[in-house]
């Protein structure tokens, strides 16, 4: 009985949820239409006030030059933006990775130092990350420090 009370909240809820995601994607959607119309017609006005001033071509070539300057900068943003975010998700995966690396070697080091080998295969493997942290710290590859003119 409880379980059903339990589900009948949990399934009203869902379904408000779900009604006032809708309202509110109807509403944004109408006011991005009419934001789309309002934007045209003031482009509009402006391309006709242009036209008046600087007559008909004078006027084209500023905006089309305005709108090819605008699309480049967008590419330009858009460019320096995904490899501020490639840049990011690899040290990202970076630590993710010695994160699982130490808990694994959490997990097994009870096992490892029951014997002498298991001790060296414990040692190794964090002795050749040092080596490998230290290369990577004094390297001048993508991971390496950055060459700042200094």
């Amino acid at each position: 009985m409880l379980a059903s009370l339990i589900a009948g909240l949990a399934t009203g809820e869902t379904m408000a949820a779900l009604r006032r995601t809708r309202s509110a994607a109807i509403a944004y959607l109408l006011a991005a239409v009419l934001l789309l119309l309002g934007g045209g017609f003031l482009l509009l006005a402006a391309f006709i006030y242009a036209a008046r001033e600087l007559g008909p071509i004078g006027a084209a070539l500023w905006f089309g030059g305005g709108f090819v300057l605008l699309g480049v900068g967008v590419i330009v943003g858009h460019r320096i933006a995904s490899a501020t975010r490639r840049r990011v998700a690899r040290r990202q995966r970076s630590r993710d990775f010695t994160k699982v690396a130490v808990a694994a070697g959490v997990a097994l080091a009870p096992a490892l130092l029951r014997s002498r080998a298991g001790i060296f295969a414990l040692a190794a493997p964090a002795i050749a990350a040092v080596v490998y942290a230290i290369y990577r710290e004094n390297s001048d590859g993508p991971d390496g420090p950055a060459d700042d003119g200094q």
